[in-house]
């Protein structure tokens, strides 16, 4: 599927101030400047509308406590709403569907002739 995808910069998303880059070949976020700081998207909850989740400023990535810790610390947690895949990376968005590449078109302007 990804074969026929040229090479490209990853998105990179922000979350709470920290740079992610956004991996649909992967299936993660990274962060940009700690590449062992990831997390998997299927840990997220992912819609057609949006993506939500809860962020722990403290470990930089998804919050993974117990509804008890959740409430004594939901103060310093951020809840996440993004906008979804298709728009935040509509190129990978197409590749991991298997659609293929949206070809632009370039309009060719008419020069001045002398």
């Amino acid at each position: 599927m990804w074969e026929n995808w040229p090479a490209r910069k990853l998105v990179e998303i922000t979350i709470d101030g920290i740079q992610f880059y956004l991996d649909m070949r992967l299936w993660e976020c990274r962060e940009v400047n700690d590449f062992t700081n990831k997390f998997s998207l299927d840990d997220i909850e992912i819609s057609h509308d949006a993506i939500h989740f809860c962020f722990d400023p403290k470990t930089k990535n998804l919050f993974q406590g117990t509804s008890e810790e959740f409430q004594a610390r939901r103060e310093e947690l951020k809840l996440i709403h993004l906008p979804p895949l298709r728009l935040l990376d509509p190129i990978g968005y197409r590749a991991k569907k298997g659609l293929p590449p949206l070809k632009t078109v370039t309009r060719k302007r008419k020069g001045k002739q002398l």
